[in-house]
């Protein structure tokens, strides 16, 4: 099990972790953070959320993740691979789980932050072509294994019960995935369909989805091989897809900010009537290994202004900003494309973003109502 495993920070690195997180997280203070002054301007109707990937591999910087979640927010994004060998048949959750379970849930609490708890079974430092983290036991295995299926299931129960989340993706970017392993679609999606009944049965008010990574299901994607866009796999989770969430990195298909099109996130609209969320965004500030994720911190802070005001028009539940700080660890690494992603430098200093995502948190947050409080 790891505390930040994903595409982005090492295994080896990110299991160093582990053990201290716990510590770190409850060493960093109780009560409440500072929140920031709501009067900088009209309501908005979404909420905003960073993710906890650290500024260093170390624990303090994991601790300071979830503070500036909680000062310039309402939401924070864990995402982690399952511990299968700790949920396979007979197994019992490991210690290190547990201490950061509770530590992560408390974290979260002091800073009166709701958690969007993403589940990323696949291996994202090979194009996510396979699962990650399997015990050697596994190696090798698919969704139609019943063990995965077991400890899959049984993982996602354990997060709905422990966590509350108030929402829980059941894989990341999974259309990455389908790209590889075609044939293992439908095993997913009745996977999918089971994980998301244990998931309602353990927290009734955790809204469930899975993530679909955006240029990829363009087919604007440079790194992926070429395809036709791939907006079918919305539809193949049926009615137990509470919202839509999409990953979106556009600095990865366009060379400017001024290149995205205007219906850029308001085509979705054409495949779904359910709630649309950003689960993660980002935008790079500078160029990344091989010219790849391109950009400047202009447009940067173009694209983050132009995410936000979609996000009001489209009425979406909330937007994620992934990397808070450019990631010290990311160059000549698996992260290496994400290394100016953050909306502040690995040094602390601020980009002109950073500005204009503490801007908007300080605006207050008025969720629209509910149609049958509109009624």
């Amino acid at each position: 099990m790891t505390i930040i495993r994903s595409v982005r920070p090492r295994p080896a690195l990110a299991c160093a972790l582990l053990a201290a997180a716990a510590l770190a997280l409850a060493s960093c203070g109780g009560g409440s953070s500072q929140k920031r002054d709501a009067s900088g301007g009209p309501p908005r109707s979404f909420m905003m959320g960073i993710s906890t990937l650290p500024r260093e591999l170390n624990t303090k910087s994991y601790a300071d993740a979830f503070r500036l979640a909680g000062e310039n927010g309402e939401m924070v994004l864990i995402q982690r691979t399952p511990p299968w060998s700790e949920f396979l048949p007979g197994a019992d959750v490991g210690e290190d789980t547990a201490k950061t379970t509770a530590a992560e849930k408390q974290a979260a609490a002091d800073r009166h932050l709701r958690t969007f708890f993403a589940i990323d079974p696949t291996n994202g430092e090979t194009g996510r072509d396979r699962l990650a983290g399997l015990p050697s036991s596994l190696t090798g295995a698919h969704f139609d294994d019943e063990r995965v299926r077991q400890a899959f299931v049984s993982y996602a129960r354990y997060v709905a019960l422990n966590y509350k989340p108030a929402y829980i993706a059941l894989g990341v970017e999974m259309n990455l995935y389908y790209n590889k392993n075609k044939q293992d679609l439908e095993n997913f999606e009745s996977l999918y369909a089971e994980a998301y009944d244990a998931v309602k049965e353990a927290s009734a008010d955790t809204q469930v989805t899975v993530t679909f990574q955006y240029e990829d299901l363009q087919g604007i994607l440079p790194t992926q091989d070429k395809h036709f866009a791939d907006w079918q796999l919305i539809k193949a989770f049926g009615a137990k897809l509470d919202v839509v969430a999409i990953s979106t990195y556009p600095s990865f298909a366009f060379k400017t900010a001024a290149a995205i099109p205007d219906n850029y996130y308001s085509q979705l609209r054409a495949f779904t009537t359910q709630p649309i969320v950003i689960a993660e965004m980002g935008y790079a500030s500078a160029a990344g290994p091989k010219g790849l994720n391109s950009g400047t911190e202009q447009d940067q802070d173009a694209y983050l202004k132009r995410a936000l005001a979609d996000a009001q028009a489209l009425k979406m539940p909330f937007v994620i900003w992934f990397a808070g700080w450019d990631p010290s660890y990311a160059k000549d690494t698996a992260l290496g494309v994400f290394q100016h992603i953050g909306l502040l430098r690995d040094d602390n200093t601020p980009k002109p973003a950073w500005a204009s995502w503490t801007g908007a948190a300080g605006r207050a947050y008025e969720p629209p109502p509910t149609p049958a409080a509109a009624g």
